[in-house]
């Protein structure tokens, strides 16, 4: 059975009054963490990440008592060109072998309509944190089918988020010359479906796909 409800009522339609947040599950069988920067002015580089988790407690009745966590595999780096990406992980850049893993966790969480808002928090990486805000949206909330195998009925919600980060925020500073070919910012976007995961069989595929 289909059904899209706005985020307030995602928030607020299963849990009692003053109850604690609800932990959902990342499916990473269906998560994205991506960026592009800009390259002299020309094409842009894309790439992602491809190792990460994350933690969601969520607070259907009030979202700001919500809780997001991201921790991502910095080595984990792909922009589908291994030189390149041999320099990403490099001291210049991300300093992969010094500072294995990148975290975001959430200060703040304002709706601005029942089904978007801003989530802001502390970005750390290279060792150095800086505040980011990402404008997030829910993309649908549905319970998935009785007629797929191993799926269980779990509830299941899609998010979509955008952000940008500056890099000199994290002692990126490193310039080859004047009009380097890396731009200074750098445009991130999420794609992800969270699952209430709580009483699945070990055989659930969204709760336990790559872990």
């Amino acid at each position: 059975m289909y059904r899209t409800l706005p985020l307030a009522a995602l928030l607020m339609s299963t849990l009692p009054a003053h109850a604690a947040p609800t932990e959902w599950t990342l499916d990473l069988g269906h998560a994205h963490i991506g960026w592009e920067i800009n390259h002299m002015g020309l094409s842009r580089t894309v790439g992602r990440f491809n190792s990460y988790d994350g933690t969601f407690l969520i607070d259907e009745e009030n979202p700001a008592n919500s809780q997001v966590t991201f921790t991502i595999d910095a080595a984990s780096i792909d922009s589908n060109h291994a030189d390149r990406d041999a320099h990403l992980r490099h001291a210049d850049y991300l300093d992969a072998d010094t500072h294995g893993q990148i975290t975001f966790t959430s200060t703040d969480i304002l709706m601005l309509t029942p089904t978007s808002g801003k989530l802001t928090g502390d970005l750390t990486m290279r060792g150095q944190s800086a505040p980011v805000t990402l404008d997030f949206t829910m993309v649908h909330d549905r319970t998935y089918p009785d007629f797929v195998p191993n799926y269980d009925e779990v509830r299941v919600v899609g998010f979509e988020a955008t952000g940008e980060i500056l890099r000199l925020d994290h002692g990126m500073d490193f310039i080859a010359f004047i009009d380097s070919p890396t731009g200074l910012s750098v445009d991130v976007d999420l794609h992800f479906d969270l699952v209430q995961c709580a009483g699945t069989p070990d055989t659930n595929i969204p709760c336990t796909w790559g872990r």
